[in-house]
């Protein structure tokens, strides 16, 4: 649901520009900077799954999308919603969405890769249904109540948050005291020609993987 609604916010901006009386690149800024966010934070998402585990992560991070898509909700200022729907809820979203791929790897071994598929093609389901029911939510309910809406799913997020129970053992204690900045960053797997090769591929491919999302309402408007 996380990125769905991002992937999809192009299809509220028409009534984003009836709330708030604004061009359309203004209005699309609020969907760019929420989709922005959500990879921006997630090495920071990372090292809060190493320290405090995959449960309390995912809770907390719907717990946080919750709260911005609610207040999101409320919001009649556009500027406002820049923060609540492109930073909270997008943190939120990003907390939520990467410990759901980490704790995949505590259950499956042999098959992770099948595994991991099955798990991401519940967003390509998602994002194909979905949009049949936001158009007519936004048609009946209108922008507010709809975001009041998915902040079901939202919910739905914190509870499946909650049976995410890791079975890999614990790292043992650091004998060590004071701060240990390899605790966090771990720069050995740059070493690695495969995952350097991987590690600057995907953000290049990203250059026009989101071009669609920002000329398809034109193009089917016309």
């Amino acid at each position: 649901s996380c990125f769905f609604y991002s992937h999809r916010f192009h299809l509220t901006e028409e009534y984003d520009l009836f709330i708030f009386a604004l061009c359309v690149s203004l209005s699309a800024w609020v969907g760019s900077l929420s989709m922005g966010m959500i990879f921006f934070c997630s090495p920071i998402v990372s090292i809060f799954t190493d320290i405090f585990g995959c449960r309390i992560t995912a809770v907390g991070g719907a717990a946080v999308g919750l709260v911005g898509l609610l207040a999101s909700s409320f919001v009649k200022s556009l500027n406002v919603m820049y923060f609540t729907y492109g930073v909270v809820f997008a943190c939120g979203c990003s907390f939520a969405y990467q410990p759901s791929l980490v704790i995949l790897g505590h259950y499956f071994k042999k098959r992770l890769g099948l595994v991991n598929g099955i798990v991401t093609a519940g967003s390509g389901i998602f994002t194909v249904t979905l949009p049949f029911i936001l158009s007519q939510l936004l048609e009946k309910v209108g922008l507010q109540n709809t975001l009041r809406v998915f902040c079901i799913l939202m919910f739905v997020l914190i509870l499946a948050g909650f049976t995410y129970k890791p079975l890999l053992p614990a790292k043992p204690a650091e004998t060590q005291t004071g701060f240990r900045l390899s605790r966090i960053f771990n720069m050995n797997i740059w070493k690695s020609v495969g995952y350097r090769i991987w590690a600057f591929g995907i953000p290049a491919a990203l250059y026009g993987y989101y071009v669609p999302y920002v000329h398809l309402v034109s193009s089917v408007s016309l």
